[in-house]
């Protein structure tokens, strides 16, 4: 006879990856036997509802997913989840939730109060000492409930080290990977190696203008950028910026000023006017944005690509690289590239190279080779048969039985 599971996790109303990824493992889980239901709490509402004190508007606003996580932490302990056998919980602070058969199936910590702590202060994208303090108050939250008696399962080796070293915890935590969707990992299509792409979500730190600066040192080749987000028209803005700085001005730009202050500060950069001037040389830019994208089309870009470039920085897992991968594509990663790091083997399905436009630039350049980029490719896909639903169903359903024994 099946468990009755629970996955706690908080719902922001979106629909994105990692939503994606629960709704296989739900859907893996019940066709074994188990009744699976989601246990959401809206995560769009007030931030400080559960709070014991007020809190000014002007505080909270310097400062929202601090306050949003405490308030979370004191929902989730209060959920109510008798009726099930055993509970799953999962996004932050979901691992509040009180149940006496609970497996964590961690994806990543509050990363700003975390791992991207010195970077969101160096963007300037919070007060730094007021982050600083939240981030020590978060962490405190967190030791109460991240204790060495809950069993963990994290979404991969680099999540697992986070918390050894943020929380000295080992023993308890385990790791697992998550399968790639069915149309990639069975793709039989139609294959070309032609341009770089880059896919993600254009949101702090994916760092989609690396890519954009490592085709300025490309001219002769086309750069896609693929998919969209908070910070397009920002990464647009960069991506005209750099067209001028190479083609124009002739300068060489710094790429960590470039994606933790210049992609955050457009408006100083006076885009309307290098567009004037661009347009007055006849200088277009190498890199083309194709905005949003069909299931059908973002196949069709995979299949298409020379290679992948995955620029993100600290990424908790990579399941672009990945994709990619099942697509025989090589992938291009950096070395603060987080989970990137452990999924590709340096030289041999992609590259690992310093988070800058012009190591990506040589990478991609090696992989223009033909010869070099149908090997790397054959790698690449061998590399992605490792990473099947079957494999992440049995670690997690084993994981489960040993909770609720």
């Amino acid at each position: 006879m099946g468990l009755k599971v629970a996955i706690a996790k908080p719902d922001y109303r979106i629909h994105g990856g990692y939503e994606i990824v629960l709704e296989q493992i739900a859907d893996g889980l019940r066709r074994r036997g188990h009744l699976v239901e989601m246990a959401m709490l809206d995560a769009t509402g007030d931030p400080t509802s559960h709070l014991a004190v007020p809190v000014p508007e002007s505080l909270r606003r310097l400062l929202p997913e601090f306050f949003n996580h405490a308030n979370l932490a004191l929902r989730f302990e209060e959920m109510d989840l008798s009726a099930y056998d055993v509970v799953m919980s999962t996004q932050p602070p979901s691992y509040a939730v009180r149940h006496p058969r609970h497996l964590s199936l961690f994806s990543h910590h509050l990363k700003i109060c975390y791992d991207l702590e010195l970077a969101a202060t160096a963007a300037g994208l919070y007060p730094g000492e007021l982050l600083h303090q939240g981030a020590d108050i978060v962490r405190e939250i967190d030791q109460a409930y991240l204790t060495p008696e809950l069993p963990i399962l994290a979404c991969s080796k680099h999540v697992k080290q986070r918390f050894a070293d943020y929380n000295g915890l080992v023993d308890n935590v385990g790791y697992y990977y998550a399968g790639i969707d069915h149309e990639y990992f069975n793709y039989r299509g139609p294959s070309a190696y032609r341009s770089p792409i880059s896919v993600g979500r254009h949101e702090f730190p994916k760092r989609p203008e690396l890519f954009a600066h490592a085709m300025k040192h490309l001219p002769e080749m086309e750069g896609r950028i693929v998919g969209i987000g908070g910070r397009t028209e920002a990464v647009k803005q960069i991506d005209t910026y750099l067209t001028y700085q190479h083609f124009v001005a002739e300068k060489e730009v710094n790429d960590t000023e470039l994606w933790q202050k210049l992609v955050f500060e457009t408006e100083r950069l006076e885009i309307p006017r290098l567009e004037r001037e661009l347009a007055a040389r006849s200088i277009r830019s190498n890199v083309h944005f194709t905005g949003r994208v069909s299931k059908e089309q973002l196949v069709h870009e995979y299949a298409h690509a020379l290679c992948v470039v995955c620029p993100s920085y600290e990424e908790d897992y990579g399941l672009t690289a990945i994709e990619a991968m099942a697509f025989g594509k090589p992938v291009i990663a950096c070395e603060d590239g987080g989970g990137y790091r452990e999924l590709i083997t340096d030289g041999v399905d992609g590259f690992i190279v310093s988070p800058t436009g012009e190591a990506i630039a040589e990478a991609i350049r090696k992989i223009s080779d033909p010869e070099v980029a149908r090997e790397m490719g054959r790698n690449a896909y061998r590399k992605s048969r490792e990473f099947t639903w079957t494999r992440a169903f049995d670690q997690i359903e084993t994981a489960l039985l040993a909770v609720s024994a």
